[in-house]
């Protein structure tokens, strides 16, 4: 087990609620109606962002923070004019009436005290998937995100495109039956991931302020082969391929049929340690649901290189093909339904069969809302928050099916057990032992929460 860094409150914070002001506006109040965005890691993924608000027509750059220089180089020399910081608490002190809104696009383990510290601040945000890397700290953003009246949303490009609208559509009108299975395998992990050793410390390059990465996470001496990018697989930092990219695949069907929170889970994988997750993995879920064959539907989730062997009305030769290597099928009585993991390309299977009911008229009407910015979420969110309104991806909806995707990783630290789920209540009531994973391991520093939070234990 890596050692961990003495925090401040112990570990009986973990349980505390933070208190937070109602202080946000519900609407951008600016002359030019423009949103002005701060940018929480501004190099890697977070380049993405930056671009999708500069091109946004709602939204304007105001502010940069990133803790790695060498990474935002792009984004600074591209954008040379915008403020920089490498801290997000002096960079929101400091510009705090400059800012409305703040995108959050650093490593999972600090999506949640930066996006709290924000929400305390007033402002509106976006945080990129998955939402957090606990399910109480899920529960927790939704809960300060509501308190304050923010508008917020989760970074999923999919959730923006008409995939999961699709499959709501067919299933009303009856196209699909009943629910029987839903099956979505992936080739991630593309990082290393499974059978790691910690790796020895190396110097801290001078571009890179570690400890401010490192944030709330336990202590560990800084290696090349953790940041910047390799963390995902690492257990105090990501949260593995499901985590990753379960937050895309599974959003189409849990979307499109209303899953809610399963009641049942059950996993197993390939070797893994206190230090990271590993490197194939398999989960089953069930779910009671109306849409469901006798009131319920098998969830079937799949990664590192790991397939199912069959799914009904899929022939062998697609299911062994090397080239369709991230894909979800939904099988109903009726109809199987194909779709790749951002929600594009939704076809009943096999096309043949879609050409024809769209020949024959028999496709039902559109009748659920479309995104404003189909496949850009940032824009998305910044367009809502201008006309002061919650986009479709926000916390309400982000939390409760980051909730669902992180129980895979619990039932991944639990094999081989059928774990039964309490939502009301956050629990697994014939296997209390896994309820400590709904939680952080470790505790939060209390600098890195906002200013004078109120706590009970």
């Amino acid at each position: 087990m890596i050692k961990r860094r003495e925090f401040l409150k112990g570990a009986a914070a973990l349980s505390s609620l933070m208190i937070l002001p109602s202080c946000a506006t519900s609407k951008v109040k600016r002359a030019n109606s423009k949103l002005q965005v701060a940018i929480v890691g501004a190099g890697g993924r977070g380049r993405a962002a930056v671009d999708s608000i500069a091109a946004s027509s709602d939204a304007r750059l105001v502010a940069f923070c990133d803790v790695d220089d060498a990474r935002a180089a792009d984004t600074y020399k591209k954008y040379p004019d915008i403020p920089r910081f490498r801290d997000y608490r002096v960079m929101l002190d400091k510009m705090d009436k400059d800012i409305d809104a703040v995108a959050v696009c650093t490593p999972d383990h600090m999506h949640y005290p930066i996006c709290a510290w924000a929400i305390a601040k007033g402002k509106h945000v976006y945080c990129e998937k998955p939402l957090t890397r606990t399910v109480w700290e899920a529960r927790e953003l939704q809960r300060l995100a509501d308190e304050a009246g923010v508008f917020t949303q989760m970074g999923n490009q999919g959730h923006t495109n008409d995939g999961w609208r699709l499959i709501r559509e067919w299933s009303d009108a009856g196209l699909l039956g009943e629910i029987e299975d839903i099956y979505c395998w992936t080739n991630r992990p593309i990082w290393p991931q499974g059978g790691l050793k910690v790796p020895p410390g190396e110097p801290v390059p001078a571009t890179l302020d570690y400890n401010l990465w490192l944030g709330v996470a336990p202590y560990q001496p800084y290696n090349k082969a953790i940041l910047p990018f390799t963390w995902r697989g690492l257990r105090n930092y990501g949260t593995g391929a499901a985590g990753d990219m379960a937050c895309h695949f599974l959003d189409v069907p849990y979307s499109g049929l209303e899953l809610g929170y399963p009641t049942k889970v059950k996993a197993n994988s390939t070797p893994f340690s206190d230090y990271d997750w590993p490197k194939a993995a398999s989960a089953e879920m069930e779910f009671a649901n109306k849409r469901g064959k006798g009131g319920k539907i098998r969830l079937h989730w799949f990664d590192g290189g790991r397939r199912p062997k069959e799914v009904k009305r899929v022939d062998e030769a697609f299911l062994t093909d090397k080239r369709n290597d991230n894909c979800t099928f939904i099988v109903g009585t009726k109809q199987t339904v194909y779709t790749n993991e951002y929600g594009q390309g939704t076809t009943i299977y096999p096309r043949n069969i879609m050409r024809d009911l769209a020949k024959g008229g028999k496709l039902p009407a559109k009748t659920i809302a479309r995104s404003t910015k189909p496949g850009n979420p940032h824009q998305e969110w910044a367009k809502a928050c201008v006309e002061g309104k919650n986009p479709m991806g926000n916390f309400n909806y982000a939390a409760p099916f980051t909730e669902m995707v992180l129980l895979n990783m619990v039932a991944v630290l639990n094999p081989n057990k059928e774990l039964e789920y309490d939502p009301i209540n956050m629990k697994f009531p014939k296997n209390p032992e896994a309820d400590k994973y709904l939680r952080s391991l470790y505790a939060y520093k209390e600098e890195f929460l906002p200013s004078k939070p109120s706590w009970w234990w």
